[in-house]
């Protein structure tokens, strides 16, 4: 009975020119990856090994599998150590072109000469019979640039280009780059003992497996124990697998269905590198919507499960739509008061999660949910509350999402919700509070509002930013300004961080240029005077500008005073009385800030 898998210890010199030794890189694979850092951490890996003798250095392990769709092939896929192996070829191309001398004087037989090294880069010297064959669409630039260029002659890509994972090319050439850099540093006579050390003292374990499938189980076996690769990786090995295993016995029809599945994981990923979030937050958000209840095992292990019984194409498919939702609805079209409102909260696999529950299952009342979710999650948000008291209930959402559970009933569960927890008296109590300016959602808070004062038509989002600041009308640093003297220590101490005192201010300049006079703060907020002159860019925001308006309309008698403040305190609580769906009366009439 043939063996599943048969590991190899070899050495590098073996691992290129073994007879077995020509690779290629599968179509499911992702393109080559590795920038600046991983080549520095290989290449000082090695050279360290090589600076202190090392007799045997590991260097890690390859799976390989020979390939279905062309059993007879001399080539074998590598299911696993695709960015070592291609990193090492590309070592090896420097080498010759920088050195086509290397060793020629050293009459050690285990002296790693020109032709060797040719001989490791393709079959006995000719390029037709290349060792290692990459992407189909990218192998043509692999062999031009490197296989069968001149890398003596690359130059350093601009950053921009080398972080384009759909053009590895630019990651070829800079990888040939910082080698030859490398080399040029340690000389000749250094590199050519730095090769022989590479040929000879450093090992890799090559796992041969007699099918792909064996080997992509085995792959994702050992990366599930801790080597580097994500979930996201793991479940596109796992579908692959399932795929292999259910078109066994139709291999024509295999390799079409691999093909779709490929061009449908590709596109997915193209999606999600425009949006916010990685494939692992999608593959998390897509667990939520399926399981609509908390996981219990791992990511991989949870969707591994949820696709067992579910044909690979139909789950990729599904996958790659929720992904293009998620770019259409949540992602680039969402430029409404409400959507906005979402971005600040911290809670954001929960909030997406739901909404995009919503636009994936075709819910008729998707707006009705959106100022639900808001509410809810802005009231726990500013109780005090954490993740652990919104958990289950956001799941609850989901779940009724997916029954197409009418609005109504959603609304009362919600509201029942609130009122066990007791989260309104708290969501009030701490909106009176006289430390206000000091809570992580006051600022999104007055966002809101500021939203709430905007004309749809001239909407646009708010970034939350160090140019943001949260600005205290009376200054923190009044003291020591004539000008405030008519607000005395208990005056300032009930109000001067409460939400009567607080309003947005946007600019370049540090936030003590707010500590001044009410009038020059006025030139401030309107955006003119003696802070122009340097051309800093001042954003007074609606809310800021009624500031301004009622100054110069002679309201208050242009002064900053505790009835002032008192006004403002009110309009606050009205404004969040709105934006909430609260009843602030009592606080309304009341109008102070509390200790709390």
């Amino acid at each position: 009975m043939e063996q599943p898998f048969k590991p190899l210890s070899l050495s590098i010199k073996e691992l290129f020119t073994n007879a077995d030794s020509k690779y290629k890189i599968p179509q499911y694979q992702r393109p080559y990856k590795w920038e600046g850092d991983q080549v520095y951490q290989l290449w000082d890996d090695i050279y360290e090994a090589f600076e202190n003798g090392e007799q045997n250095y590991f260097l890690g392990s390859i799976i390989t599998a020979k390939p279905r769709d062309n059993e007879k092939s001399s080539y074998v896929d590598v299911v696993d150590g695709q960015q070592r192996l291609t990193t090492l070829t590309i070592l090896l191309c420097v080498v010759r072109d920088l050195f086509p001398d290397i060793n020629k004087n050293n009459e050690d037989d285990k002296a790693v000469k020109l032709i060797m090294i040719q001989h490791s880069i393709s079959e006995f010297g000719q390029n037709e019979r290349l060792k290692l064959n990459t992407h189909a669409q990218h192998q043509s630039a692999f062999e031009k640039l490197i296989l069968k260029g001149d890398t003596s002659e690359l130059r350093k890509p601009y950053k921009y280009l080398i972080r384009t994972d759909e053009e590895p090319q630019y990651k070829f050439i800079n990888t040939a780059v910082i080698f030859s850099e490398k080399l040029r540093e340690i000389g000749e006579s250094r590199a050519g003992e730095l090769i022989n050390f590479l040929f000879n003292q450093v090992q890799i374990i090559r796992i041969d497996c007699a099918d792909r499938q064996f080997a992509i189980k085995l792959f994702q076996v050992l990366n599930d124990r801790g080597m580097d690769l994500s979930a996201a990786d793991l479940i596109k090995s796992f579908l692959l697998e399932k795929l292999y295993k259910k078109y066994k016995e139709d291999p024509d029809n295999s390799k079409l269905k691999e093909e779709q599945f490929i061009a449908d994981w590709r596109e997915m990923e193209q999606t999600i590198k425009q949006c916010d979030i990685s494939m692992n937050d999608l593959f998390i958000i897509y667990e939520y919507y399926q399981l609509a209840s908390n996981p219990k095992k791992s990511l991989y292990d949870e969707l591994q499960d949820i696709f067992e019984t579910k044909d690979p194409n139909i789950v990729i498919e599904d996958i790659k739509q929720f992904a293009h939702t998620y770019f259409k609805e949540i992602w680039e079209d969402n430029k409404d008061k409400v959507m906005y409102s979402f971005w600040y909260i911290r809670w954001s696999m929960y909030w997406k999660a739901i909404i995009l529950t919503a636009q994936h299952s075709d819910y008729p009342e998707i707006d009705g949910i959106k100022l639900e979710l808001r509410r809810f999650y802005y009231l726990y948000w500013i109780a005090g509350k954490t993740l652990s008291q919104i958990k289950q209930t956001s799941f609850n959402l989901i779940k009724w999402i997916k029954e197409k559970r009418p609005m109504s009933g959603i609304q009362k569960d919600l509201d029942d919700k609130l009122e066990s927890d007791g989260i309104i008296d708290l969501a009030a109590r701490n909106l009176q509070a006289e430390h206000i300016a000091f809570e992580p959602w006051i600022k999104p808070l007055l966002i809101l509002l500021e939203y709430n004062q905007s004309d749809d038509s001239k909407l646009a989002f708010i970034y939350l930013s160090k140019e943001l600041h949260l600005e205290h009308i009376l200054p923190i640093k009044y003291e020591r300004f004539e000008e405030w003297n008519h607000i005395d220590k208990e005056v300032a101490a009930r109000w001067i961080n409460s939400a009567g005192n607080l309003t947005l201010l946007s600019g370049s300049k540090n936030i003590e240029a707010s500590n001044n006079p009410f009038e020059v703060k006025m030139s401030v907020y309107r955006g003119k005077g003696k802070y122009d002159e340097k051309k800093e860019k001042i954003t007074s925001f609606t809310m800021t500008q009624t500031i301004v308006n009622e100054y110069e309309s002679k309201k208050y008698n242009k002064e900053w005073n505790e009835t002032t403040m008192i006004a403002r305190l009110k309009w606050f609580y009205s404004e969040v009385e709105d934006l909430l769906d609260l009843d602030l009366s009592l606080l309304i009439e009341e109008a102070k800030p509390e200790l709390v």
